[in-house]
């Protein structure tokens, strides 16, 4: 595991929670659901809402069950990226552009995300695209923040068309460059 990206993701994540101690006085709070339980979930429901706090995967994961299935070798900062933790998705700003950058909640979100993986994979090789792999939405729901799977690099890319721009040369400077917000 790149302990570079997983340095940035937390770093994130901090970045995060202090912007909601500041604004909130609290940590990152979303809905409650007692049937979606995650271990980064922190203290009592409040107004239907729990707090959380990112929390480190241990043991680490990887995704050689999607190489396997697929017959492909996943760049590493795939794995490094959805293996690091259990956190919420994080709403962000890149270059002032409204992004949510994708995190696992819970074991059966991230299983989820691997089946989700799977057929977002078979779709580009279908297409005859290059492969890569979402890591945020964008407020335009036909584009996506991939990472290109040949190169590592960090691309917003078009769904069904491919690749519109290169955002940053590795996913460590991708993620020091994103400013978390709060949507109300």
């Amino acid at each position: 595991m790149n302990n570079t990206i997983q340095a940035q993701l937390f770093a994130l994540f901090e970045r995060q929670q202090a912007l909601w101690q500041q604004q909130k006085q609290s940590l990152p709070m979303q809905i409650f659901d007692s049937e979606w339980i995650s271990p980064c979930q922190v203290g009592d429901v409040k107004d239907g809402k729990i707090e959380w706090s990112a929390v480190k995967r241990e043991p680490s994961l990887d995704l050689s069950n999607i190489e396997q299935a697929l017959e492909i070798k996943l760049h590493p900062s795939i794995s490094d990226f959805f293996c690091s933790a259990y956190a919420d998705s994080v709403p962000c700003l890149f270059s002032d552009h409204p992004i949510t950058l994708i995190q696992a909640w819970n074991e059966d979100d991230f299983k989820l995300l691997q089946t989700n993986m799977i057929a977002h994979f078979m779709m580009q090789k279908r297409l005859k695209e290059p492969a890569s792999m979402f890591i945020a939405s964008c407020s335009d729901e036909m584009q996506i923040i991939s990472i290109a799977n040949e190169t590592g690099q960090v691309q917003l890319e078009t769904l069904g068309k491919g690749q519109d721009a290169i955002l940053a040369e590795n996913l460590t400077d991708f993620l020091a460059q994103l400013v978390p917000v709060i949507l109300e």
